[in-house]
C-alpha cells in the first residue's frame, strides 16, 4: 500500500471515528492528513468510495484472523468466543459516540453492504469448518438442536454479531459470553 494511501486511510478513520460519516468530508480529511484534496480525489473519487476502501481494507486485514481460528486447537467454544469477538467489534470499538457508532453503521451497510455480507459468509463458512472439527473431535453434537452445521454457524454469527453491535447493550462481551454458554450447553454430548 502507498504511503499517502496510509495516511489517507489512518487519518480517515480519525475523523470518520470522531465525527461521523455525515459529517466527515475530503476536505477535512484533506487538513487532517496534509495530503492535498486533489491526491485524495486522484485515489478516491470520493467521501463514499474512500469509505468503502477503507472498510474493505480493514476487513482484508482481518482475514488472516480466519485462518488462526480455523487452525486453532483449542476448544471450540474458547475459540469460536475469541474469534467472534474480535471479528466483530474491533472495527468500531473505540468510538466515543452511540450516535457516531449509529452514523457509521448506517453508512456501512448503505455504500457497504455487499463487503459486509462477504465478510458474514467468510465468518459463517470458518464457524462451520472449526464446527464440523469439534463435532468429529467429539466436543459436541447437533443431534438434540436440530441443525446442519451450516444452519448452527448461520445462526451463531448472526446472534454474535447482533449482540456485539448492540448500541443499547452495557457490556455486549458478557452478553455474548453468556449466549455462547446457553448454545454450549445446547450442543453438549450427552452419554447415555
Amino acid at each position: 500500500m502507498l504511503d499517502s494511501t496510509r495516511k489517507i486511510f489512518d487519518t480517515a478513520k480519525e475523523c470518520f471515528f470522531q465525527h461521523g460519516y455525515s459529517a466527515a468530508s475530503i476536505a477535512m480529511i484533506s487538513r487532517y492528513s496534509k495530503v492535498s484534496r486533489v491526491t485524495i480525489h486522484k485515489q478516491f473519487s470520493s467521501k463514499e468510495t474512500l469509505f468503502r476502501a477503507f472498510i474493505q481494507n480493514f476487513l482484508l486485514e482481518k482475514d488472516v484472523d480466519i485462518q488462526t481460528y480455523i487452525n486453532s486447537k483449542g476448544l471450540f467454544w474458547e475459540d469460536t468466543f475469541d474469534f467472534l469477538s474480535q471479528r466483530c467489534t474491533e472495527i468500531f470499538e473505540n468510538i466515543p459516540s452511540a450516535i457516531i457508532k449509529a452514523d457509521l453503521y448506517h453508512a456501512g451497510q448503505t455504500h457497504c453492504a455487499d463487503l459486509l455480507d462477504e465478510n458474514r459468509m467468510k465468518t459463517q463458512q470458518a464457524i462451520q469448518m472449526k464446527l464440523c472439527q469439534a463435532i468429529n473431535d467429539k466436543q459436541l453434537s447437533l443431534v438434540n438442536i436440530g441443525l446442519s452445521p451450516e444452519e448452527f454457524a448461520t445462526n451463531l454469527e448472526s446472534v454474535a454479531g447482533g449482540i456485539m453491535l448492540s448500541s443499547s447493550l452495557e457490556d455486549p462481551t458478557e452478553e455474548m459470553k453468556t449466549t455462547l454458554r446457553i448454545y454450549q450447553v445446547a450442543s453438549m454430548i450427552v452419554n447415555e
